[in-house]
């Protein structure tokens, strides 16, 4: 046998299935990925999937969501996003993308493949301002999740513009790709000069090549976590509440901090140097760092861009280090405040609003796990975005892409005037307001005025408009209140009056005043069981009255007593009818809806019996696991029997018209807004408020239907916040919300 045979025999059969396995790689290739391969896929942070694109392009057909982030993502400590996800049934999953490194330009890259996938999607992106450095992407980071796939994506779909250009011209700076066909075809997008035929044709093959190689073996090595998530979700409480999440966080966080107040991350240790060592070496090294002049600032922007093109709407989350560490390094709080603030500038500038800002934070006990890394209270914090953010109807949002975000001018710019102008600063007040409204959960509308002009009119139910009007309940007796001050300043009432002037039938009516009546101290009740204001069923506003008269009971214990009850107003709305010879209907018509004009403001039955009512003037209640809609007719005989107490439908829009009115117009003179807005403790309530230390406050509830107001002290900030969707069990938690969107819009 010659040579050339023997040679052959030997190697021809490995020629063969190498030549075979080169074709079968350029054949079109197709593998269906099962529910655990995603799931596992989703928390592995491994380094395959990263650099793939098949198993994404699965995972975003369902219900996955992207989390684009670096090292904070590989906490998997109970309160990780994960786990709340799959312990709380959330309607998606997160993806975890990206690991110690990965930054802007990485994740860039990691979008190529899956565009399709997210357009019209959400995503949510962990953005550290420690990415920011005068380096900006780690070119051994960029070298690790390098991907020959994506790059030959994003080359067959370069255009001639500033986005591609840039793009192009950073993959070389990154001296990793070595690869004839994509260096070249970079070096030409980089120039702006177009891909031959024959380029595309060599890419498109090496990504058909680069795609069936991700298909087989996109599943190989990944991390698996799925036992450790499960494990940890047990540490949850059985029923989601931020109270008692908190708990567990501040319980995981004593068995695991260290006692330096801050922790040394792994990363941080040298070999052969004792943490004494180490901290030594670090104590003062920071003071020179510099995160407002950075080339990351360009990459971002090619984020912003591709989630512009996809029309992505992202919720970015910025997070704090901690201030301990800072302090101990050197790191200048006021330039971490002004990379801050540049980030989100360029974000709000080109109309990315969803923003929560953690970055003042890290100084809070526990909200950091060591040095640079969210901790157990920080993914607490981090959900409370997340979790809104996830349940608001996704509407596709507007951008403004600006090429100058890619120039050395911006990515050198420190702070300056135009990043604190008023513009600036009143858009993002006005993101952060949006931001705590998602956050308190309440299907509706929110509207903010400041001066007169509005801060933030939005709408987080997709079946209404802004200026769809809802059932007020109990906010009505403010204007019932105001009605009462005014016919005061008439001279025709006293609050020194007693109720037996008007209504003498009521038990102890020589001793209870108009006053008492206004601050809910008369002592007065219903002897029905259980109290029902008004007849059996709806026939009169007279019957209603006398249903009430005959079942009024006084407990004197209860006299000079504050005790909520809606009696004492509908008896107000009466004594005025009597005075002013009119009914209730026509004295609030005269002197809110004709005098200010208002549009979308009615009494109850008038605005469901108007030939096409609003969708908003119907309620919903959810309870024991689903939503009902309210009856309709029940809901209207609880409008008539409150009558001056909870019968008026009201726009925001309307609503705030009528405050302003109150507290800023000509209805009531400065002696009676003193009087009247000023209450006793513990309740503070006269007038329909809670007269608060730094703002009033108006709460109604009923028939399916939230109100809430909230006004400054001197009249000039006015929240309303109006839903038809209630939830049983959770007004006094929606109530403390809304005080900390008040809180935010006063303070900030």
């Amino acid at each position: 046998m010659s040579n050339k045979k023997k040679l052959w025999n030997i190697f021809g059969p490995v020629i063969i299935a190498f030549l075979l396995f080169g074709c079968v790689l350029l054949l079109p290739m197709k593998r269906h990925f099962s529910n655990k391969n995603l799931y596992e896929a989703a928390t592995s942070q491994n380094e395959n999937v990263f650099k793939g694109i098949k198993l994404k392009q699965q995972a975003f057909k369902k219900n996955y969501v992207p989390f684009y982030g670096s090292s904070e993502l590989s906490r998997i400590d109970p309160l990780h996003p994960s786990i709340i996800a799959k312990k709380y049934h959330r309607n998606y999953r997160p993806f975890l993308l990206g690991s110690r490194g990965t930054q802007s330009l990485l994740q860039y890259m990691d979008m190529q493949g899956t565009a399709k996938q997210l357009r019209n999607k959400k995503a949510v992106v962990i953005i550290s301002p420690q990415w920011f450095t005068e380096e900006g992407q780690n070119h051994q980071a960029f070298a690790m999740y390098y991907s020959p796939l994506q790059t030959t994506i994003f080359l067959l779909h370069a255009k001639n513009n500033k986005a591609s250009r840039y793009a192009a011209q950073r993959l070389l700076d990154m001296d990793t790709i070595k690869d004839g066909i994509i260096k070249s075809s970079l070096e030409k997008v980089a120039k702006g000069q177009k891909l031959s035929s024959f380029d595309k044709q060599m890419l498109s093959n090496k990504k058909r090549v680069l795609e069936n190689e991700d298909t087989m073996f996109s599943t190989i090595g990944m991390q698996d976590r799925v036992t450790k998530i499960n494990r940890k979700t047990t540490l949850l409480p059985k029923k989601y509440s931020i109270k008692a999440l908190n708990r567990v966080a501040n319980h995981q966080a004593e068995i695991h901090t260290t006692s330096n107040g801050f922790g040394i991350h792994n990363n941080f240790y040298k070999k052969n140097l004792s943490k004494g060592e180490v901290l030594k070496k670090l104590k003062g090294s920071q003071k020179n760092f510099n995160y407002v002049e950075s080339p990351e600032y360009a990459d971002f922007e090619l984020m912003l861009q591709q989630f512009a093109k996809q029309h992505t709407n992202v919720l970015f989350v910025i997070p704090p280090v901690n201030a301990k560490w800072a302090k101990y390094t050197g790191l200048s709080t006021k330039m971490y405040e002004n990379s801050v603030a540049k980030i989100q500038e360029q974000l709000i500038s080109q109309g990315f609003y969803n923003i929560e800002d953690l970055s003042k934070y890290g100084s809070q006990k526990y909200f950091m796990e060591d040095t640079i890394h969210l901790g157990w209270r920080g993914w607490v914090a981090v959900d409370q975005a997340v979790k809104p953010f996830m349940d608001e109807k996704n509407t596709k949002p507007t951008y403004d892409i600006q090429n100058y975000y890619y120039s050395k001018q911006w990515q050198n710019k420190e702070i300056t005037k135009s990043l604190e102008s008023a513009k600036s600063k009143a858009v993002l007040r006005t993101n952060l307001l949006k931001g705590k409204i998602r956050q308190t959960g309440i299907k509706g509308n929110a509207l903010a005025v400041q001066n007169g002009k509005v801060v933030l009119d939005c709408t987080t139910e997709k079946n209404i408009t802004s200026s769809d009007p809802f059932l007020i309940n109990s906010t009505q007796k403010l204007m019932t209140a105001s009605l009462v001050a005014k016919a005061v300043q008439d001279g025709k009432l006293k609050y020194t009056d007693h109720l037996s002037k008007w209504l003498p039938s009521i038990p102890r009516s020589e001793k209870i005043t108009i006053s008492d009546l206004l601050q809910m101290r008369s002592g007065l009740v219903l002897d029905s069981i259980p109290p029902k204001l008004g007849a059996y069923k709806y026939t009169s506003d007279k019957a209603d009255l006398q249903s009430n008269l005959s079942h009024t009971v006084f407990v004197d214990t209860n006299y000079g007593k504050w005790r909520y009850d809606s009696l004492n107003y509908v008896y107000l709305s009466n004594i005025l009818s009597k005075i002013y010879h009119k009914s209730y209907e026509e004295l609030f018509d005269d002197e809110y809806i004709d005098k200010l004009h208002l549009k979308n403001t009615a009494f109850y039955w008038d605005a469901v019996n108007d030939p096409e009512p609003s969708k908003s003037l119907t309620g919903h209640r959810f309870t024991h696991d689903h939503w009902v809609t309210v009856n309709t007719d029940k809901a209207l005989e609880l409008a008539h029997h409150s009558l001056g107490a909870g019968s008026i439908t009201m726009s925001n829009q309307d609503m705030i018209k009528v405050i302003n009115y109150i507290f800023n117009g000509g209805m009531l003179t400065k002696k009676s807004k003193a009087y009247l807005f000023k209450g006793k403790a513990p309740s503070y309530y006269n007038g329909g408020l809670y007269n608060l230390k730094n703002y009033h406050v108006a709460n109604g509830a009923g028939s399916g239907f939230y109100t809430f107001i909230r006004i400054s002290n001197d009249g000039k900030k006015i929240l309303v916040i109006q839903s038809n969707h209630t939830v049983s069990g959770r007004f006094t938690h929606y109530k403390k919300q809304v005080d900390k969107v008040m809180n935010q819009f006063m303070y900030n």
